[in-house]
């Protein structure tokens, strides 16, 4: 199983980019390949989705399960049948000025086909996540 990461120092606070990470609903908004997603059940410090992501021609919806450590990790999984192994892991650190914001993936499928296509854009995803998160906190004009 390959993990891909990515991490950066950003110009937002800790407890702002974990809300925004948290925030999967919004996702389609302004995260490359997420069409849609929602919340399907939740708890407090736990909740479950259906989304669905594509790419070029392939088109995927799955279901997650996401468990919120407020405020410095956020891991989520999946058991659907699509997957033979889906984890997603970020982490939050505080620093003087904003935060650290790293995040760890692993998606494997069932489907040769569709693994061959993640293979091709899963290595850059892992920083593309982080691009998007880091816009969005300053698109919303979060300051530290």
């Amino acid at each position: 199983m390959t993990v891909y990461t990515a991490s950066r120092i950003v110009n937002a606070p800790q407890d702002t980019m974990f809300d925004l990470v948290a925030d999967v609903e919004r996702y389609p908004e302004f995260l490359p390949m997420w069409r849609s997603a929602r919340i399907t059940a939740q708890e407090e410090n736990e909740y479950t989705t259906e989304q669905e992501i594509g790419f070029g021609f392939i088109c995927e919806r799955f279901h997650t399960r996401t468990v919120l450590i407020r405020p410095t990790q956020i891991e989520v999984t999946s058991t659907d049948g699509l997957f033979r192994n889906f984890f997603i892991r970020w982490d939050f650190e505080p620093r003087v000025k904003g935060s650290r914001i790293a995040i760890a993936l692993s998606w494997s499928v069932r489907s040769r086909v569709l693994q061959s296509a993640i293979d091709l854009v899963l290595p850059e995803t892992a920083g593309t996540m982080i691009n998007a998160f880091e816009q969005r906190a300053s698109d919303l004009s979060v300051k530290p």
